[in-house]
C-alpha cells in the first residue's frame, strides 16, 4: 500500500504545506465516495493511476 504523501514526495512535492495534499486533491475528485476522515491507502494500480495523471513538480 502506498499513501499519498510517499507519492507526492516521489513525484516532487517536498515543500507542500501539508504533504499529499495535490495527491489527494486529485484523489478526492477521482473517487469523490471516499469519506474525507478516511485515511488514502493506494493499491499498486491507484498509485499508478496517479503517477500517470499527477503532474511532476517543477
Amino acid at each position: 500500500m502506498t499513501t499519498p504523501r510517499e507519492l507526492a514526495a516521489e513525484l516532487g512535492y517536498t515543500s507542500e504545506s501539508r504533504p499529499g495534499k495535490v495527491v489527494r486533491d486529485y484523489l478526492r475528485a477521482k473517487y469523490p465516495g471516499h469519506a474525507d476522515y478516511e485515511r488514502w491507502e493506494l493499491d499498486e494500480a491507484q498509485a499508478e493511476d496517479v503517477r500517470a495523471n499527477v503532474p511532476r513538480a517543477s
